[in-house]
């Protein structure tokens, strides 16, 4: 975990966040999630289901490409426009395809490769076209849908205004997509785009990629190009159109200049509103750094006014409804993880949000350090830790972009894991993530894969806790200072305190130990509901802070008066492992009195055979000494400290498992202690030749 905890100098209190006697806190909800999350037609119980006749057949097709043709004629809120959809064949024998379309539009033609084709509706949002033949695999056809219609209220496309003027926007995620243009609408399926909106003329529009045309048209109307040649996820495809005044800068990297452009509107195009856009261009360096390069420099990345107050990371341009340095890191941070690496499905939400979220207080970090990444994170508390950052049913959008479980608990969920692996590996893993999935959708699954390939050590124990399971710790600590011999150790005490149904949670827990005039951190790997762990030092502790900068979710950190624990080995001679020369005694030093005899104690040797000894316990020194009678066998031998010894103050059992050496235990009383060793040959002296 090299430089994980690096100058540790903030130590917030820990703050209650779960849920007190009357009921759950209102969730806040994040900026990005508010337009995300508002009532939408044509409600959270339906939308789901429409989905579920697409993605029925989603694995058998790959679309390679959209031809968007669509006029918008704010005044009467009517659309009219086609779609030619290049679709290959994944499998052998398709002789269909499905695509999304709300039935509130007019199909006025429909064809496959330039012929008619018979369609038949299968719900509201989910049209089945006959292709008219038996594809092969990496067959091609082109779909051609043309269609008109009012657009359904609530549904992924607003018409409003500002200032009297006329406005125009899309905002398609989770699964609105269909209700303002017919797609495939699967998250695992990208496309390129060509774009064209044709708008009143007082009206730009601005939409994914880059501007590659824009004409005048009969009828005070505007046609505006946008191609896009990254693959993209349909509910990323966007417009958003009004008399917008537009403003540019550069971002360069490694030689390449990319365009930042920002929209406002007339009334709001401050010089200290394009200030706060335009910090975007300082993101973008920091988060290539950190990232990679920004995934689209062969295009733009814009950012547009529009009237919701929260914003969307349309691929490669953000509609934001303000332009603070939170929200603008978020949804920059989105072009990395959920434009060009994207969530799968909407149970792995999380992969966009709460890698966004973390995200917001890594730009914290570039700017002042380790403490604006922990200050950052300590005011990106969840309120509520009592679900999971994953979601089994993604029924309801309000679910799907939970403040508290998709963004803020899933954002810990990366800051924890990098607590976890340290930073080399966590900034690796993102590195891997990103190569190996660019371009294409993923899972939480398929994350936990790359995670422990980089980290060379199974994670299952984690993302079961801290993904998939709910709640968080509630820890109350104690500690005292050990000394035995020549060796320093801190005995802590944990005790995690959470309500009953919510698991015990297994952490590495940082520990601030001061060491009289110096101070180091250390880490205790806590996994029961009460223990005590003893823990090298390297000079007698003075005192100890449990994690101060507050590195794991935790609902409080309480100190206590430190409880008795139970007994521990922490020096043997010999050493675990090591070799004994024949005839000398073993020894065994507690870190603490306790009651032991010979009973409590065997000695075996090669093949199981008993080894008789005189036994002493020194209580001055916490020295139990083993002293062999007669020869002893060489070869591997064994001393057992059966666990039915006692310490003097409480009674408790000997906690001596040593399957990571000395100290011995696993923080819990009960478990004998195995000393493994090896008695050396007995060599007889060297002969002397007398001539």
């Amino acid at each position: 975990m090299k430089g994980i905890f690096a100058g540790l100098a903030v130590a917030a209190a820990g703050a209650a966040l779960l849920m007190g006697s009357a009921g759950p806190p209102e969730e806040e909800a994040h900026p990005c999630a508010r337009a995300k999350a508002a009532s939408r037609w044509p409600g959270p119980s339906s939308a789901p289901e429409l989905a579920r006749a697409l993605l029925a057949t989603a694995a058998e097709t790959d679309v390679q490409h959209y031809q968007l043709e669509l006029e918008v004629m704010p005044a009467s809120r009517t659309l009219a426009g086609s779609n030619v959809m290049t679709v290959t064949a994944r499998v052998n024998g398709v002789r269909r395809f499905r695509f999304r379309l709300a039935s509130a539009y007019t199909m006025t033609a429909v064809t496959v490769d330039g012929m008619a084709a018979p369609w038949s509706r299968l719900d509201a949002a989910t049209v089945e076209v006959e292709l008219g033949r038996e594809l092969e695999v990496d067959e091609e056809f082109r779909l051609r849908v043309a269609y008109q219609g009012v657009a359904p209220l609530g549904g992924g496309i607003t018409f409003g205004s500002h200032s009297g003027q006329p406005i125009v926007w899309t905002l398609s995620q989770p699964w609105f997509a269909y209700t303002w243009w017919p797609a495939k609408d699967d998250n695992t399926d990208k496309a390129t785009a060509e774009l064209a909106f044709i708008v009143p003329a007082t009206m730009t529009a601005v939409a994914n990629g880059v501007l590659v045309g824009s004409e005048a048209l009969p009828g005070s109307r505007r046609r505006f190009v946008w191609r896009t040649r990254y693959p993209t996820a349909d509910y990323l495809i966007s417009l958003a159109a009004t008399n917008y005044r537009e403003s540019s800068r550069t971002f360069s990297w490694e030689g390449v200049l990319v365009p930042v452009v920002v929209y406002l509107y007339p009334e709001s195009d401050s010089a200290a509103l394009r200030a706060q856009a335009f910090a975007s261009v300082d993101m973008l360096a920091a988060f290539s750094r950190l990232f990679g390069p920004y995934p689209f420099l062969e295009e733009k990345y814009g950012l547009y006014q529009w009237g919701f107050g929260g914003g969307m990371e349309h691929q490669t341009i953000t509609g934001q409804g303000s332009f603070g340095e939170a929200l603008t890191a978020h949804e920059l941070a989105h072009q990395w993880w959920g434009d060009l690496v994207t969530c799968a499905s909407w149970s792995d939400i999380w992969l966009n949000e709460g890698f966004a979220t973390y995200s917001e207080a890594l730009w914290e970090e570039s700017k002042s350090g380790r403490p604006g990444l922990l200050a950052a994170m300590q005011t990106r508390r969840p309120s509520r830790v009592d679900d999971s950052v994953y979601i089994p049913n993604p029924s309801s959008v309000e679910r799907i972009f939970s403040g508290d479980f998709s963004y803020r608990k899933a954002a810990w969920v990366m800051h924890m894991l990098r607590l976890v692996v340290g930073d080399e590996s966590f900034f690796e893993i993102l590195a891997r993530w990103r190569q190996r999935y660019g371009f294409s959708a993923a899972t939480t699954e398929q994350f936990r894969v790359v995670a422990e390939e980089v980290a060379g050590v199974p994670l299952e124990w984690f993302f079961d806790q801290w993904v998939y399971g709910v709640g968080a710790p509630a820890y109350r600590w104690g500690w005292r200072p050990v000394s035995a011999g020549e060796r320093h150790f801190v005995e802590l005490y944990v005790e995690q305190t959470q309500t009953a149904t919510w698991p015990v949670f297994t952490m590495p827990l940082p520990l601030r130990v001061g060491l009289g005039s110096t101070a180091t951190t250390l880490v205790a790997r806590n996994g029961a509901r009460r223990q005590h762990l003893l823990i090298r030092t390297p000079a007698p502790v003075a005192a100890v802070e449990l994690d101060p900068e507050r590195w794991v979710l935790a609902s409080a950190v309480l100190p206590v008066p430190f409880p008795e624990g139970p007994p521990k080995l922490v020096d043997s001679v010999p050493d675990p492992g090591g070799t004994l020369a024949p005839g000398a005694p073993v020894r065994v030093v507690f870190h603490k009195g306790v009651e032991v005899t010979a009973d409590d104690v065997g000695w075996r040797g090669p093949d199981g055979a008993e080894v008789r000894f005189t036994f002493h316990y020194d209580g001055a020194s916490h020295t139990a000494v083993l002293r062999p009678r007669g020869v002893v066998a060489p070869g591997p031998h064994a001393v057992t400290i059966r666990d039915s010894v006692r310490d003097a103050a409480a009674g408790l059992a000997l906690d001596g498992e040593m399957a990571g050496g000395l100290p011995s235990g696993d923080g819990i009383p009960g478990g004998s202690a195995v000393l493994s060793f090896t008695v050396s040959e007995l060599r007889a002296p060297r002969s002397v030749l007398v001539r």
